[in-house]
């Protein structure tokens, strides 16, 4: 029996998400890279969606709190007005992401790539930070704990 899903059936996606399925998602997710996911005010919280490809993706006001996120693809999605606290989004990727308005306290974020993403007005207190990417960010009005300046890249970083 072959496992691979083919571009012409017709898969919840969003169930395989819910059930943290990820391999499954994500052959889905690569034979269908076009698709329009929407996954705007869902509730994910505590779910285990680790190397999740969610680039592209809308998701916002959705509840990802206590997610288990590490290594996920978030490039070019929209997760404004979202819910992170307590996340472990280790070494996941935003890259050009939509974070505006989001909730990530007490997340950890080491390793996580913020390059060219707009956090503006995202409350960051009590994150962990190790290597974490804001190159060119867009960080006005975001909270955020002091820094040590071994623990974030933050070169063009727009802070005011």
């Amino acid at each position: 029996k072959n496992n691979v899903l083919k571009m012409s059936e017709k898969i919840d996606w969003l169930g395989l998400l819910q059930d943290s399925k990820i391999k499954e998602f994500n052959e889905w997710r690569m034979a269908n890279i076009f698709e329009k996911i929407d996954l705007s005010g869902k509730d994910f919280s505590g779910k285990n969606l680790s190397n999740a490809y969610l680039n592209g993706i809308k998701c916002n006001g959705a509840n990802l709190s206590g997610c288990n996120l590490q290594r996920a693809n978030f490039a070019q999605s929209e997760v404004m007005d979202s819910n992170l606290e307590n996340a472990d989004l280790t070494d996941a990727i935003f890259i050009y992401g939509n974070l505006k308005n989001s909730k990530l306290m007490n997340a950890n974020l080491s390793g996580t790539n913020f390059m060219w993403s707009d956090l503006r007005n995202c409350d960051l207190g009590g994150c962990k930070f190790n290597k974490t990417v804001f190159v060119e960010a867009k960080l006005q009005n975001a909270k955020l704990d002091p820094l040590e300046n071994e623990s974030v890249y933050l070169k063009f970083a727009k802070l005011d």
